[in-house]
């Protein structure tokens, strides 16, 4: 079973890809929302997560206080490292849980889907990697309109991410996401090569 990476900044489109590789029979493994379940329900990085920020971190009803641990982290690089030196590796284990499963079912490939596959070191854990690339002023209008942000605001968080000739650079197969059309249409050519190179 081949391992996918599937990355891309902010408004590239990744989650529509990824639908579209569902479509096709591929299990899509969405490290965000995996990562906010993890913290919310895994034992070990709960108490991982109450060693570093305390037992406040979660409130009375035993949920993550989501707002005071954004607040515990901005604009504290050290904080930030605390936390992701917590939820990355937890993720990556239970990534490694899922595809055991999922090759158990017969699956012929996977895809992770992360925005940080690269930062937090995941493209180790696949055999391939996707980027989903888009025309910078096209990614801030979608974030834009999904986010209910400013567009200044989209446009400081691009920067801030790594950027999408370097994500190309580092990656197997880009995606230009233009048109729903013309991405079905890249998205079934890599499942075809993906597809092969398994046969």
């Amino acid at each position: 079973m081949i391992r996918v990476g599937l990355t891309g900044g902010i408004g590239s489109g990744k989650s529509t890809v990824c639908r579209l590789f569902e479509e096709l029979g591929v299990r899509c493994y969405d490290s965000d929302s995996r990562a906010k379940w993890l913290m919310q329900n895994d034992p070990d990085l709960r108490a991982e997560l109450i060693e570093i920020f305390g037992e406040q971190v979660y409130n009375d009803n035993g949920e993550l206080d989501r707002a005071r641990l954004a607040a515990e982290v901005f604009g504290n690089s050290e904080r930030l490292a605390a936390l992701n030196g917590a939820v990355h590796p937890a993720v990556g284990r239970d990534w490694e849980r899922w595809c055991e499963e999922r090759r158990g079912e017969g699956a012929r490939y996977t895809i992770l889907e992360s925005a940080i596959l690269f930062d937090c070191g995941f493209d180790k854990k696949v055999d391939q990697v996707i980027t989903v690339s888009a025309p910078e002023q096209t990614r801030i209008e979608r974030a834009a309109m999904r986010d209910n942000a400013p567009t200044d605001v989209i446009r400081n968080r691009i920067k801030a991410q790594m950027s999408d000739k370097e994500r190309e650079r580092r990656a197997h197969h880009t995606i230009v996401n233009i048109d729903i059309t013309t991405l079905r249409e890249q998205v079934e050519k890599i499942h075809k090569i993906l597809c092969n190179e398994i046969e």
